[in-house]
């Protein structure tokens, strides 16, 4: 019965461990930026929302190789800005596979997994300024994504709503056929279907132990 008794223990000890080492991946709240986990979207927040509308004002049509170009992430959404002082607004990941990104305000924004992100001061705007300087070749196609998560300020990932933007723009000198532009789905990955599939189960075999 001892012997039982300790091997139950330690299958409570291991059900626990395995939780707390996947939960990062299950469960994110993200004021302070967020990594490449949010390529794919803000995912922890549900599916995308059409009650939320993000763009990049000023993506050129064709680039001109070594031009500077000022841009803005902007949020729009019916989820209503909350009044008090340092709310949580939004937040945001941007991807661009080629040139160079600087940021008006250099303490909002950071860059995270080769992408850039909001910063924890940077988490209280819904919109946010930037320029890009293009590569200097210009026979080349850059495709702009942006993740924007409209936030309501309550500390918790539901009552938010995401969406996205993608646009691919080709250089002067490009003469071949523009791709079409990423499409993020409202589906949860199978990365993460998985990952809950396995927290449920973790948590049904501790709670079976534990009454067992």
């Amino acid at each position: 019965m001892r012997s039982m008794g300790f091997c139950r223990v330690k299958l409570l000890v291991l059900f626990l461990f395995l939780i707390l080492l996947f939960a990062p991946s299950l469960a994110q709240s993200v004021p302070s930026g967020v990594g490449d986990v949010a390529n794919d979207g803000c995912l922890c927040h549900g599916a995308k929302s059409q009650s939320t509308t993000v763009i990049i004002d000023g993506i050129p049509q064709q680039w001109i190789a070594n031009s500077t170009y000022n841009m803005s992430i902007i949020i729009n959404s019916t989820i209503e800005i909350s009044q008090h002082e340092n709310a949580r607004q939004g937040g945001f990941r941007l991807m661009i596979n080629n040139g160079t990104v600087i940021f008006e305000q250099s303490n909002h924004s950071q860059l995270i997994n080769d992408g850039y992100t909001h910063t924890s001061e940077g988490n209280q705007f819904r919109q946010w300024n930037f320029s890009w300087t293009a590569p200097s070749s210009n026979d080349s196609v850059v495709t702009f994504v942006v993740h924007g998560n409209a936030v309501n300020s309550d500390e918790q990932s539901s009552g938010d709503a995401w969406n996205y933007y993608s646009y691919s723009a080709a250089g002067e000198g490009f003469s071949g056929v523009i791709g079409e532009s990423p499409n993020y789905s409202n589906e949860i990955q199978n990365s993460e279907i998985a990952l809950l599939v396995f927290a449920v189960i973790s948590l049904a075999g501790l709670f079976y132990y534990s009454i067992k």
